[in-house]
């Protein structure tokens, strides 16, 4: 079947809408654009995609004429010259009936955006419940606990920096949360995931035939999250041509899909993540300065696991009752025992490590609480691992260390997080107790919380 032959007779916004939808519609072939105004954005467009343009629609009506003219002039005078100088073959739409039409896309256009940012926000909800976001006692958690409400109400740019697995989207997800976008849709964007080309596709969208593979439009995420959030995650491998780009939107929050000429605007704030050394990435030429600068604006680094001991009960009993409703099995708590492995260990792969545990422990369990057998090897067997690189009295140091660590947080496990009872089992002085408490960054309310989720 033969393509419409199409004339659009207006260049104004009406007439731009119209080619903007049809120009890469297969069943459709534009065969003119006509207006007075030849500077106009929409003869500027037609010319930028190949179709011929003309301040004298005449030009168009006949060899070949077209199926269907759309007149969105809105000029009683124009209509009735083109009903009058058509070929008979031509049917002429216009007036109020060219307008709507023209409306009428625009809105159905913005109808499947918002549907798009509809199950977006949907499936957000669903997926990750907006309490993860755990402070607890440490320090540096309650700081950025505060520094979260404070740069969430904003429209800053935020880097959020720390080790794998330290809860980077959490922090990102609660500072969407708390904006005045939490109404709008946060969307995650793995820039690790993709190729360069591909990823710019995802971010930007593209236009049909754009390229090999490119069967139809399609939208970027940064317009599907138009008025939201979006999270840049491991942004410091993002390819250096991306980053180009991306530093552009930055300054100008225009968007451009591949393979399209035009350009859009849009309102979406942007919070990234990385666990590398961007300084050290600029120094080697991997990363942009200007873009690091841009991204530099308000900065949460997030401490490692192993540096904030005091509140592993509590993501621990989180991380359990995630486990629990996901694996769908009755498990109350952990034991006094468990507790103490959990604690003493360093985490290398912090939360996201903890979470794996968790999981495991509980399909391991058969009773009411996770006991240290539930618990991987590699915690059972952390009592004493020296390494000798660093000499002897180093290696001694840590070992010692650990040991403490580990026998202080037994007894307060024990004792219900009374300190007292717990020096007394450990048959040292209450006062000597608790200097090894504070040298090792021990808080007693840990393990008061860690036994009342035992319950």
């Amino acid at each position: 079947m033969p393509a419409t032959k199409v004339l659009i007779v207006g260049a104004g916004r009406g007439g731009r809408t119209l080619i903007e939808l049809f120009h890469n519609d297969p069943n459709v072939e534009i065969i003119g654009v006509a207006d007075l105004r030849p500077q106009i954005a929409g003869m500027q467009l037609a010319r930028s995609l190949g179709i011929p343009t003309s301040i004298n629609f005449r030009e168009f009506l006949h060899h070949p004429a077209p199926d269907l003219i759309m007149d969105v002039t809105g000029n009683p005078e124009v209509q009735e010259q083109l009903r009058t100088l058509k070929a008979p073959e031509s049917e002429v739409v216009g007036g109020i009936a060219a307008r709507l039409m023209w409306a009428l896309i625009n809105e159905r256009k913005q109808k499947k955006l918002l549907e798009e940012k509809y199950r977006m926000m949907l499936h957000e909800l669903e997926s990750h419940p907006e309490n993860e976001f755990i402070v607890g006692k440490n320090k540096k958690m309650i700081e950025i606990g505060e520094l979260v409400l404070k740069v969430a109400p904003t429209t800053a740019t935020v880097l959020i920096r720390g080790e794998t697995g330290t809860g980077k989207e959490i922090i990102a997800r609660a500072i969407h949360y708390h904006s005045n976008r939490k109404d709008e849709p946060l969307v995650v964007v793995n820039c690790t995931a993709f190729s360069p080309h591909l990823i710019e596709s995802e971010l930007f969208g593209h236009k049909r035939g754009a390229f090999t593979g490119a069967v139809a439009d399609k939208m970027g995420l940064l317009e599907k999250a138009d008025g939201g959030t979006v999270f840049l995650d491991e942004i410091g491998d993002m390819p250096l041509e991306m980053q180009t780009k991306l530093l552009r939107f930055l300054q100008t929050n225009e968007i451009r899909a591949l393979g399209d000429v035009t350009t859009k605007t849009v309102d979406v704030r942007i919070v990234a993540a990385t666990n590398r050394d961007l300084e050290v990435a600029i120094k080697e030429g991997t990363f942009r300065a200007d873009l690091f600068y841009r991204l530099n604006t308000f900065t949460i680094t997030l401490p490692p696991l192993r540096e904030r001991r005091e509140d592993i009960p509590l993501y621990a009993y989180h991380l359990l009752k995630l486990a629990v409703a996901k694996v769908n099995k009755k498990v109350d708590g952990i034991a006094p025992d468990a507790t103490a492995y959990l604690m003493s260990y360093d985490w290398p792969g912090n939360l996201r490590e903890l979470q794996g545990v968790m999981e495991r422990a509980v399909i391991l369990c058969m009773g009411s609480l996770i006991e240290k057998e539930h618990l991987p090897l590699t915690l059972q067997d952390n009592e004493v691992a020296p390494s000798l690189e660093e000499g002897l009295t180093a290696a001694r140091a840590n070992v010692v260390e650990k040991f403490e660590r580990r026998a202080i947080i037994k007894f307060l496990t024990d004792c219900n997080g009374n300190v007292t009872r717990a020096a007394q089992k450990a048959g040292i002085p209450r006062r000597s107790f608790y200097r090894m408490m504070e040298k090792l960054g021990i808080q007693r309310e840990s393990f008061l919380k860690s036994r009342e989720h035992e319950g």
